[in-house]
């Protein structure tokens, strides 16, 4: 079975990469791990010519059609962003946005794991946005909510020397 880990922080030692790392490292007992670096990636935001739904595939030749191929062979996703004003990075959301070339068919019965990282306590609004959004994705999409792990981690309080943050991600693939 494969996962895809896609990493959306544009810091490559970010503190929702270090979480998803973790948590990485954990499902390798159960998946093959397919990792994807957002940040590496030179991706174009969707021009909504609709060409991807008679061709099935996108007309912009940057890489996402490659990225959505892994994704449809992917049996669990993982998200790992950053928090940026009360959602997902930039990069997260524009990769989001291309999937729109898939069927509905590829999303269904995907597990969906999602690590958010920002600076506000827990009981912040962020978060519980950001998790009824991916609810809401798999919802209409047919994949299944599998975990979700917001944590508060900054500059100041890095997420590497929180270890009861490092083992909730090493633990949300097994609670599944």
């Amino acid at each position: 079975m494969q996962m895809m880990m896609v990493y959306s922080s544009p810091r490559t030692q970010g503190n929702s990469t270090t979480l998803a790392k973790a948590f990485a490292q954990a499902g390798q007992s159960t998946y093959t791990i397919n990792e994807v670096y957002l940040q590496n990636e030179e991706l174009q935001s969707c021009r909504a010519c609709k060409w991807c739904k008679t061709h099935f595939r996108c007309l912009l030749e940057d890489g996402m059609n490659a990225l959505c191929a892994s994704f449809k062979e992917s049996e669990a996703i993982c998200f790992a962003t950053p928090v940026y004003w009360w959602g997902v990075s930039a990069q997260l959301k524009l990769f989001i946005d291309r999937l729109y070339q898939l069927r509905m068919e590829d999303f269904k019965g995907k597990e969906l794991y999602v690590i958010a990282c920002g600076e506000d306590t827990l009981d912040g609004v962020q978060y519980r946005l950001i998790r009824e959004q991916f609810e809401q994705i798999c919802e209409y999409t047919g994949m299944k909510f599998a975990g979700y792990l917001p944590v508060c981690a900054g500059d100041d309080n890095p997420v590497g020397e929180n270890e009861n943050a490092l083992h909730q991600a090493r633990t949300l693939i097994t609670k599944a």
